[in-house]
């Protein structure tokens, strides 16, 4: 196992998830379509590139990160391409070879902002042109269609073309979900690094995502990631003690795999200089880490660029204040909206946001919210409130 930092991993470098794995199968075989909720960093992706990797027989899964998709047009055309990609057309061909034949004859003379023209003639609009290349296939397997960074689409079509746009094309996904004949060919799975519920009901558009089965990535537990921890570890020759391993999960808390694998990696920096892990080395690691900017950048990044003027305002003040003090109750939240002439569901909106995205919780007490990472709270703290 490699020590893959800030990247989707695969294969060997992939750590456990069995749980979430089987809820996911689990949702599939009901025919559920899903929500994939967790903030950035949890490990999305490499659980989705697990499925496409390791799919059931049958299955056959897609990956299509839609991200850069500025437009409805834009996302739909990610979306044909990566059905008519060589590559993925030609892996067909050991998977399912009744599918490979279907796919590889459908004839599309082209792709445009206008819709989807096909050999015969006939323009369709990319929702109606889905349905018909997805009718089109065998029922011999079913596709499982995963669209990473959904949340970030819908968010740029507000930005670059409007609500009404946006809202259109939740609209058309909902539509295709609803339709039995379809569904039973095609299973999509959502996900992203922003949360797809915070996006839409800012918009008014809530009740378009409603019909999703949410499954949530949790952290680590503390024994899976005691173990993950000390993986690592052995794999980079680094004699540790259970002690040390006890004292790295304490001081971590948020026990998602990327923050394991950043503060090992810098672990490992030190030990080749000093064969030694204990506390003060930890401590040291978690420091050097801090200097990571492109680790934690995007984090200021997506607030900044996801939210208007005031929200953001209000939001770093949030986020400010609870770097400094480690907690802040609802009341001293008020009194900052209030300052940033905020009305009262505004600011909860902006606050269930953070939350939604991984900032901050109130798990421990309602009243009283706190960063979910120490780290990235000292990053905060260190880096953007003073």
């Amino acid at each position: 196992m490699k020590n893959i930092v800030g990247q989707a991993v695969r294969n060997q470098n992939f750590w456990g998830r069995t749980y979430e794995l089987e809820d996911i199968w689990e949702a599939i075989d009901s025919g559920s379509h899903i929500l994939l909720c967790a903030p950035r960093r949890v490990g999305k992706t490499s659980i989705m590139y697990r499925l496409l990797d390791e799919p059931k027989n049958d299955y056959i899964p897609i990956y299509i990160d839609t991200e850069s998709a500025d437009s409805q047009a834009e996302f739909w055309v990610k979306i044909f391409n990566a059905l008519m990609e060589e590559e993925f057309i030609n892996g067909l061909k050991t998977k399912a070879n009744n599918f490979w034949d279907k796919i590889k004859n459908i004839n599309i003379t082209s792709i445009s902002v206008d819709g989807v023209e096909f050999g015969d003639g006939e323009v369709l609009d990319y929702k109606l042109a889905f349905e018909r290349l997805i009718k089109g296939l065998d029922h011999d397997k079913k596709l499982i269609i995963m669209i990473d960074e959904f949340a970030q689409t819908i968010e740029n079509v507000i930005k670059y073309e409007d609500n009404k746009s946006a809202i259109s094309l939740l609209k058309a996904h909902r539509e295709l979900r609803q339709n039995s004949q379809f569904s039973q060919k095609v299973t999509f799975i959502y996900a992203g690094s922003i949360g797809l519920e915070s996006v839409v009901s800012k918009i008014d558009a809530i009740k378009h995502i409603n019909d999703l089965n949410n499954i949530k990535v949790p952290p680590l537990l503390p024994e899976d990631a005691k173990s993950f921890a000390g993986k690592l570890f052995l794999s980079m020759d680094v004699t540790v003690s259970n002690d040390a391993i006890d004292y790295l999960l304490k001081e971590i808390d948020w026990l998602i795999p990327f923050y394991l694998q950043l503060i090992i990696q810098e672990i490992k920096k030190l030990y080749r200089r000093k064969p030694l892990v204990n506390n003060a080395v930890i401590d040291q690691a978690i420091h050097n880490a801090l200097d990571n900017r492109n680790h934690f950048e995007s984090w200021q990044t997506k607030l900044r660029t996801g939210l208007d003027s005031s929200d953001y305002l209000f939001s770093k003040e949030v986020l400010n204040s609870i770097s400094t003090n480690k907690f802040l109750k609802s009341l001293d939240i008020s009194d900052i909206a209030n300052k940033h002439t905020l009305d009262d569901d505004k600011a909860k909106e902006c606050i269930r946001s953070l939350v939604y995205d991984g900032y901050i919780n109130n798990n421990d007490d309602v009243t009283t919210y706190k960063f979910n990472s120490p780290i990235l709270r000292m990053w905060w703290n260190k880096n953007v409130a003073n």
